[in-house]
This record gives structure tokens, sequence and C-alpha cells, in this order.
């Protein structure tokens, strides 16, 4: 009997102590590598963890993610399949910690390891994304980027609007579109103000300064689409209409007199610019010299170039629409 009871207790001893072996965690360890300690503002960094561990965390070291905080509600992220990547928006120097953790089924064991690195994160951003003109009566109107930092707007002389066609101005307000909100823009020499009416009627200097103190130079430039200002057929005066979304497609309406034979006509016009050339298809057009078919449909295509810079240039169409007494 007392050696049953012997057996018997030995055997429950047995059994709490491999109960008590399962119930012990793995020891974990915090080990990671990372592409580099250096970035820029949105540029990802990205961490590889290769330790043990059942759950990986990364405290970032920006705001509501410091470990050091993590009582007051900052918060990690948990890593997935061992990879992380982030970004920073903010330039600044933050403290990485990478927090490992291993726990039994009952979570009744449970341990943890950590380790850190700092990481430095610089605003060098000067690429200006977009330029535009932030309300054209009710558009806003975007340059066009050309090499060597260049720009170009276009904007229309005149433009329609419900019965009204009123001029505008180039003297318009200007929008920068640059992903960081540290960097700096200069213009002509001034630091640029959302609320200035600039200049465009001479080529514009535009300097872009980052938080980290690099800088680049841009130069913006500004053409009105081209259009006929006068516009004659047989000693007809023609209507010059404008599209009300598209500043660069006009339509000429000029009404003759029934019997006008139309095949050989040579028309009388005047450009807004002495500068501006008006072509059909390939072939430039002259007023009082050039003859046309208007028993075609006839698309003028009138073209206005920045001098000095012939790839910089404004275009505008011209659809002539006939119509007879």
């Amino acid at each position: 009997m007392k050696i049953a009871l012997k057996t018997g207790l030995a055997m429950c001893i047995s059994l709490f102590m491999i109960a008590c072996e399962e119930e012990t965690a793995t020891t974990p360890r915090a080990t990671i590598t990372v592409n580099k300690n250096q970035f820029t503002i949105n540029e990802s960094m990205i961490i590889q963890f290769t330790g043990v561990a059942d759950q990986v965390a990364i405290y970032t070291g920006d705001d509501m993610h410091n470990y050091d905080l993590r009582e007051q509600s900052n918060t990690g992220f948990v890593v997935n399949k061992k990879l992380f990547t982030y970004s920073y928006s903010t330039p600044g120097v933050y403290k990485v910690v990478c927090l490992a953790s291993t726990y039994t089924d009952g979570a009744t064991d449970l341990k943890r390891d950590t380790c850190s690195f700092d990481v430095t994160v610089i605003d060098d951003r000067t690429e200006i994304e977009r330029i535009s003109c932030p309300r054209i009566i009710y558009d806003e109107v975007f340059a066009e980027k050309h090499a060597g930092d260049e720009w170009l707007m276009r904007l229309p002389r005149k433009i329609k609007s419900g019965n009204s066609t009123p001029a505008i101005s180039l003297s318009q307000r200007l929008r920068f579109y640059i992903q960081s909100d540290s960097t700096k823009v200069y213009v002509n020499g001034n630091e640029y103000s959302s609320t200035t009416q600039y200049n465009l009627s001479e080529p514009v200097d535009i300097l872009v300064t980052s938080d980290f103190g690099t800088t680049r130079p841009y130069k913006l430039y500004t053409l009105n689409y081209p259009e006929f200002t006068s516009f004659k057929l047989q000693g007809v005066e023609g209507t010059l209409v404008r599209n009300e979304y598209d500043y660069s497609t006009f339509e000429l309406q000029v009404t003759l007199p029934q019997d006008t034979e139309t095949s050989h006509l040579v028309p009388e016009f005047t450009t807004s610019s002495p500068s501006e050339k008006v072509y059909i298809e390939d072939m430039e057009q002259l007023s009082a010299t050039s003859a046309v078919d208007f028993t075609r449909n006839i698309t003028y295509r009138l073209i206005s170039t920045l001098s000095g810079k012939p790839d910089m240039q404004a275009v505008s169409t011209v659809n002539v629409k006939i119509t007879y007494q």
C-alpha cells in the first residue's frame, strides 16, 4: 500500500513538473536589420526582424509611437512576416525600438526583449510638383514643366463666364505644390505669399529652400493663348466665340450672302500679337494673301512662341463656321 502511494505521488510530481515546463515561454531575442539610418521625409525605412519572438512591435519614435511614453497611450506597430516599412513626414531624430515578445498559450508566462537605434530624418525637398494660378475666374490653371527647371503658364486673354467675357490680368496669385510643409519658396527675391498678385508679364524667378538648407532655382514664363482680333471674309466681319471649358479652342462665325462663292476666298485678319503665326494644317497663312477653300471644314492653328524659347508655345485652334443670309 505504501509502495502504491509513493508511486502515485511520484507520477503526480512528474506531471506537475512537465506542466510547469510547458508553461515556460521561450526566451525572446530582439535583433533587426535596417536599410540605413538617415532618410529624407517620405522615404521608406525598411526593417527586417531577425530574432526570436511570438510577436514583434516597432515603436517608430514619432508622435504617438514613442516607446518611452507607452504608458501614456503611445503604441507600436505590429510586424507582419518579419518585415516592417515606414516613412516619416517630419524631419528630426527618432529613437526606434523593437519589442520582441514570447508567451505561453495561456499567457501565464510573458517574456520581452528590446533593441533600439536612432534614425535621422531630413527634409531635403526642393522639387516643385506643380505650379498653378489658383483662380482664373472659377478655374485653377496649371503650368507645364519643361527641361532645366523651367515652367510655362498659358493663360487666356479673356474668358467666357456666363454672359460676360472679362479680360484676364497678367497679375495673378500663384500656388506651389511641394511635398513638404517645411520648404520655403521665394519669388523674385521675396518670400512667397499665397495672397500676393505676381506680375506674370515678365519671367518670374523662383527659389526653393529646403528645411535641410539646400536650394533650387526655377523660372516661370507666361504666354497668352493666341487669337484672332479681327477676321473678315468678303468684307464681312466674323464673330469669335469662346469655349467656356477650353481656353485654347474657339469658333469663328461668319455670315455671308446666300450666293457667295466660297471655294477661293482670301481672308483678312489680325491676331493678338504680331509675333503669332497662323496655319492651316502645316501651311502658314498670310492676311489678305492666302486663298482658302471654305467649301470644306477649315480649322486654323495659331501659335505663339516665347522669344528665345522655341519649345515653349501656346497653341490655339479656331474652327470656322460659315452660315448664309
